[in-house]
């Protein structure tokens, strides 16, 4: 068998790993990187078949491409992965063309995808002449999994992005595994630890209320596609006015329409119904009149509603900005916390406003991958989605593993 690494090998973004198993090739995931909308290199177009980890489009983005270019062939995700990744690629076609960018894909690309697709539960194999492949929960977000492959006697697990502690949004992604030959793991935060969750949620709690009793206003990027959703399910309580507004409205709808991969349906929907949504730009002016926490896409400053919002409240030093994710490099959003600068779309501005970064991340820590690492005790790990791979992979093996830290465009046997 053999492992060829399309896109994420020594970075992090733009999946995309092809597995050979001789006589059928598999392609697991095929993203885009984000912020510059590069793509990993192209796999061949005899695919016995495409397997989805989640929906995000550092994973999903350029899926549709695959059938522009003339694949036939099924798309393999959970069902909440496909309803996200309707909005999200449909919107992705927006975006580039905004940047001046031209598409990937186009709609009808996009359409002959969603046709081909086969939507699977966790657990439940797909049998090929070679092998046999499944999804498992990876705790990520919501209908993220990881993909289990079992070929020839051998047992290769990727990850994709996953998150081991349970959230108030996701249960945590499944570790009983046994007897893996290859593991494919994410590492993105092999090099640090994440905050506790709880103390977290009760510093950010702290800071609302602060900002609130001051008169102020809480400005919350969120990404569309998880942040948003935990975000309003564990702020809804405080007592204060809670408003949505950008693709984070429609990602919480298709998440409600797939309750069974949420750790909690009914208290999500009880926070999404008690949120007030902004629907029409001409509203967001009202917005601010009151004191509340303004919940908006995009989590990294490039796009959507919190562009106005910054340009509305940036001067007024009684409101905050908090960041609430990864902010990739070269985003406006990376750029505001690195210079204090915020330049996007004709605005070159220096807020005023509090300015606050808070880990909540979706992906594990490094702590949380050692202990993976020697639960499962693989015969070899192959470290992508990483900035730090090769400093990592020294320490691991260090620790007695067997360890390749490939770059993009890599092949390994297995």
């Amino acid at each position: 068998m053999e492992i060829k690494i399309l896109g994420s090998g020594r970075e992090v973004g733009r999946s995309g790993i092809l597995v050979n198993t001789g006589s059928e090739k598999f392609l697991l995931d095929f993203g885009i990187e984000v912020q510059h909308g590069q793509k990993p290199s192209n796999p061949p177009m005899d695919l016995k078949g495409v397997f989805l980890t989640h929906a995000h489009l550092d994973h999903s983005g350029c899926i549709p491409f695959l059938y522009k270019k003339g694949y036939k062939g099924p798309t393999y995700m959970t069902r909440a992965s496909l309803d996200l990744c309707d909005m999200l690629l449909r919107d992705s076609i927006k975006v580039q063309k905004k940047k001046g960018q031209k598409p990937y894909f186009s709609q009808e690309d996009l359409k002959r995808m969603e046709q081909k697709t086969i939507t699977l539960p966790y657990k439940k194999p797909v049998k090929f002449k070679s092998c046999s492949i499944q999804l498992r929960d990876a705790g990520h977000i919501p209908g993220a999994g990881q993909i289990l492959m079992e070929s020839q006697g051998k047992r290769i697990l990727y990850t994709g992005d996953i998150k081991f502690l349970g959230t108030g949004l996701t249960n945590p992604a499944d570790t009983d595994y046994k007897d893996i030959d290859v593991l494919i793991c994410e590492a993105t935060y092999s090099y640090k630890d994440h905050p506790d969750r709880k103390e977290l949620f009760d510093s950010l709690k702290e800071h609302i209320q602060y900002v609130l009793y001051n008169n102020g206003t809480i400005l919350l990027p969120s990404f569309a596609v998880g942040r948003t959703q935990e975000m309003i399910q564990e702020l809804s309580y405080l007592g204060f006015p809670i408003t949505m507004d950008g693709m984070g409205i429609e990602a919480t709808k298709r998440m409600l329409s797939n309750p069974g991969f949420l750790r909690d349906a009914r208290k999500l929907k009880k926070a999404f119904e008690k949120a007030r949504k902004i629907r029409r730009g001409k509203n967001r002016d009202s917005v601010t009149d009151k004191p509340g926490v303004i919940v908006c896409t995009a989590g990294m400053l490039q796009a959507g509603p919190v562009v106005t919002y910054i340009k509305n409240l940036h001067m007024r030093e009684d409101c905050s900005l908090v960041f609430s994710g990864y902010q990739v490099k070269d985003s406006p959003g990376k750029m505001l916390l690195e210079t204090g600068k915020y330049i996007n779309e004709g605005i070159n501005v220096k807020p005023r406003m509090k300015m606050t970064f808070m880990d909540f991340s979706a992906h594990c820590g490094r702590s949380q991958l050692l202990d993976f690492f020697r639960k499962v005790r693989p015969k070899k790990i192959i470290l992508v989605h990483t900035d730090h791979g090769p400093e990592f992979g020294k320490e691991l093996r260090g620790m007695g593993f067997n360890v390749e830290v490939p770059r993009n465009g890599d092949s390994l046997r297995v």
